[in-house]
């Protein structure tokens, strides 16, 4: 298994540059990124952002590991909104064309949510509708879209996720296993020998049970109650040899850049500690 750090654990005002040289600098193979909604490497931007990227890959010796298909938080492919719906397809669509000029192969996604006036039913059906759209754009330019298991009140369990995929029942349709995303509600170890070879990237997030199903749950990597020996050996069962992303928040703007190479030091180390079980 590779280690790779997620773009978006730096803080907001963190040039990308910077973000590149300092997880290179502690020692992270990979980093996943995503075009922004403005400014620079964005969805509408100066396409020779994309170049300048690659050199940043380049130059600091790390791989892409991986991109997110848009910010379909905020823009999600169920609403109830046609336009919305729309501009969802448009950013994924973007980013497919992007991916490949970076050596990216796998997208993460989130395929919509669950809202008081989406109705579960309506949900999934318009998320295996907006998946299934997608299908060309990912054969004309070699991207697999993995669905990620979030807190979008819908997809809970292994089981369901594994149903969602099979019914596209496409290899360019996979799983994006978050690890510690759903640990308030089921042990994560009981994930992937339910998903098997479904699951095309891995991100690892630490949770303390104990807070319950809320924001401040999530913790350092190997604080909390995640059994992380577990979650490895599950893994490794299924003979996962992928990329394994770290996803946890170094906290405000305005950090040192003494701070935030502390942390990120602690991050790749906890990694290693990870990684070696």
């Amino acid at each position: 298994m590779r280690k790779a750090i997620m773009a978006n654990t730096f803080p907001a005002d963190m040039p990308l540059a910077d973000q590149f040289h300092v997880s290179a600098e502690t020692g992270f193979s990979g980093i996943e990124i995503g075009l922004a909604r403005e400014g620079f490497f964005s969805i509408d931007g100066d396409p020779a952002d994309t170049e300048t990227v690659a050199r940043l890959a380049h130059d600091t010796g790390l791989t892409i590991s991986g991109m997110l298909a848009g910010p379909l938080g905020q823009i999600p492919p169920t609403s109830n909104d046609p336009s919305v719906r729309a501009e969802a397809a448009r950013v994924v669509r973007r980013t497919i064309e992007v991916a490949p000029h970076l050596g990216v192969d796998t997208l993460l996604l989130v395929p919509g949510r669950v809202e008081v006036d989406v109705p579960y039913g309506v949900a999934w059906d318009r998320a295996l509708a907006f998946v299934r759209d997608l299908i060309p754009d990912c054969e004309r330019h070699g991207i697999t879209l993995a669905v990620e298991n979030v807190w979008n009140r819908m997809i809970y369990s292994p089981i369901e996720m594994r149903h969602f995929v099979e019914t596209i029942g496409h290899p360019l349709v996979g799983v994006y296993w978050d690890a510690g995303n759903h640990a308030p509600y089921t042990w994560p170890q009981h994930w992937p020998p339910v998903l098997g070879n479904h699951i095309r990237r891995v991100h690892v997030k630490g949770f303390n049970t104990n807070a319950g199903p809320t924001w401040p749950g999530f913790v350092r990597l190997l604080d909390g109650t995640i059994d992380w020996p577990a979650v490895m050996a599950s893994l490794r069962a299924i003979g996962y040899d992928g990329w394994v992303t770290i996803e946890i928040g170094f906290g405000g703007t305005n950090q040192s850049p003494a701070e935030i190479l502390r942390k990120a030091r602690e991050f790749s180390a906890d990694m290693d500690t990870l990684l070696s079980m």
